[in-house]
């Protein structure tokens, strides 16, 4: 009886230990508030939250370094942040002689930590040449996706121009050996309104369809506006 008592306080203690972590995560994933200015980078680092990236660049041709920011918050530091499910947010902080200014932020820009299946964290990169941000994901298993975006500093925002999604079979045998089958791609360009799809049949080493297709303009996405949980590929091309 005494044994069963103490599996049971046990158990109880592991159960609200799970419910008090769930609820630590889900706290720390409020959407953190962002000056408009600031002497230094740290200075855009809320409390609760990290510097996971960053990178340089001249965005408006000034000659001042422009950084962009990715932040992560500090649970995933934690011996449990594989499972964090909370995105990255992005800060594009335009410098100046006195330090830096907010040009715009994204709150749900980069996947987060646990969103990458196997494979690990699916944050691959970010960079900054010239007016163009891009932000790479890669993730999965032995079925392998990529999710990549482009947006382009223009008429003083920030626009999202460029979507790309790919995925593809890790154990394929293609040429009798292991390699990529199954190879998928849709990736539109919203400036010029061009897209290129592939279609490979599943565990297939050579697609079946690969062409370049028009499509009708959509409203701009603009960074603050941008969502990495939705796909911003054209539903009549994912269809084809």
């Amino acid at each position: 009886m005494r044994h069963f008592l103490t599996m049971k306080m046990t158990f109880t203690c592991i159960i609200m230990a799970a419910i008090f972590w769930r609820s630590t995560l889900q706290a720390q994933c409020i959407d953190p508030v962002f000056p408009k200015s600031g002497l230094t980078v740290e200075s855009f680092v809320p409390q609760g939250w990290l510097l996971k990236d960053q990178v340089k660049g001249d965005f408006n041709a000034d000659s001042l370094p422009d950084i962009v920011l990715l932040l992560a918050s500090s649970a995933e530091q934690t011996e449990a942040g594989f499972m964090y499910e909370c995105h990255r947010p992005l800060l594009i902080l335009k410098g100046t002689q006195q330090g830096y200014i907010l040009s715009a932020s994204c709150k749900h820009a980069v996947l987060c930590k646990g969103c990458g299946g196997a494979f690990g964290d699916p944050y691959e990169s970010i960079s900054l040449e010239k007016n163009v941000l891009n932000i790479s994901h890669y993730g999965g298993s032995a079925y392998r996706w990529s999710r990549n975006y482009t947006f382009r500093f223009q008429q003083n925002q920030w626009l999202l121009i460029g979507s790309s999604e790919s995925s593809f079979w890790s154990l394929g045998e293609c040429n009798g050996s292991v390699g990529e089958a199954g190879y998928n791609l849709d990736e539109a360009n919203f400036s010029t309104c061009k897209a290129h799809i592939i279609r490979t049949p599943y565990q297939a080493c050579e697609p079946e369809k690969d062409q370049w297709l028009s499509f009708k303009k959509i409203p701009p996405v603009t960074f603050q506006s941008f969502d990495v949980d939705r796909s911003y590929i054209p539903p009549a091309l994912k269809a084809r």
